[in-house]
């Protein structure tokens, strides 16, 4: 059985990750990347705070997250702030019904929202810059990029899920002893 753990450390934990991902992602992701192809643990992030963190903390913690994004991708400021928020949203409204401790749904459930996430991507650049015309192989793209989100989905969550354990210890509330 997993142990309960408060907010306060799986937010910190969030946070944390967040701001490491967003800087390598400007190096060493974009190193792995394959063409427009490339590791978007943020996505990954932003399903896992919808669906384990509460309502309105969650939003605080994305909303950093998503404007941290904007600041170093450069584009349109904003742009994700208004995408990690949808998917944040919708990933909190499904986790009222659905639970995502299972890997297999934690695939499937990053893989969708990556395909919203870039569908939205590509809407607003079209929106918003006249010279943007999406490519035209935009579903293949999009279908591989939900592949390889939801393919690295399980590290990312294993890898918050430590980081929260071990927060856990250091945070005062966790360290009492209930019976």
């Amino acid at each position: 059985m997993r142990r309960n753990t408060s907010r306060w450390p799986r937010a910190a934990a969030t946070l944390i990750l967040g701001f490491f991902f967003a800087v390598l992602s400007t190096t060493v992701f974009s190193w792995w990347s394959l063409g427009p192809l490339r590791l978007e643990p943020m996505i990954v992030l932003v399903v896992s705070a919808g669906y384990r963190l509460p309502l309105i903390l969650g939003f605080v913690v994305v909303w950093a997250l998503a404007y941290l994004t904007d600041l170093i991708a450069g584009g349109v400021l904003g742009l994700n702030v208004v995408i990690f928020s949808l998917v944040y949203v919708i990933c909190q409204l499904a986790q009222r019904k659905l639970n995502i401790d299972s890997w297999p749904f934690q695939m499937l459930s990053v893989g969708l929202m990556t395909i919203l996430a870039h569908l939205l991507m590509a809407s607003g650049l079209t929106l918003t810059i006249d010279a943007y015309t999406p490519s035209g192989n935009l579903p293949l793209l999009l279908l591989a990029q939900g592949l390889i989100s939801a393919f690295i989905a399980p590290l990312f969550f294993g890898l918050t899920e430590g980081l929260v354990s071990l927060l856990a210890h250091f945070w005062p509330q966790e360290r009492k002893v209930t019976p």
